[in-house]
């Protein structure tokens, strides 16, 4: 089992019957010191408090197990705006929310994001008109058709 793997199970096991989830390990860096990114996430968002709680876990076990035999960097966040939504989960707790949604045939939706459903979303697109903004009826987004997801930062 690849190492990406060992630590996606060791982090599911922590996760399993709370509110948090995995959303993605990286494993990057040079051989001789790896930099490990585990990044997880809550039906109601995650706290740095138990991102740290989870970190140290992961450390702890990942030295028990021996399975780095060198130095590494292991760091347990959040995903931040530069992330794309990857599960099912992450778009409910941004319903309201604007979003920018690439599809796999190319195309670009902007708009608030107005209702979750099993496996689509309901997307309010902005249309500009000459003088003022006008909205259309939501457009309905199967998930299987989406690309990348990305949350938009307003700062009105």
């Amino acid at each position: 089992m690849e190492l990406k793997e060992q630590i996606e199970d060791l982090v599911a096991v922590q996760l399993k019957g709370s509110p948090y989830f995995l959303v993605n390990v990286v494993i990057a860096g040079v051989k001789s010191v790896p930099k490990i990114t585990v990044w997880i996430d809550g039906d109601e968002g995650v706290s740095i408090d138990k991102c740290a709680e989870i970190s140290r876990k992961l450390g702890n076990q990942l030295e028990e197990r021996e399975l780095i035999p060198t130095a590494y960097t292991l760091e347990v966040s959040s995903p931040g705006i530069d992330q794309p939504l990857k599960w099912f989960r992450q778009y409910k707790q941004h319903t309201g929310r604007k979003l920018k949604v690439t599809l796999k045939d190319g195309t670009i939706k902007t708009g608030t994001l107005t209702h979750v459903q099993e496996d689509s979303i309901l997307l309010t697109e902005e249309k500009k008109a000459k003088k003022k903004s006008e909205t259309e009826p939501p457009a309905e987004i199967k998930l299987a058709d989406i690309d990348k997801t990305f949350v938009l930062v307003s700062f009105i």
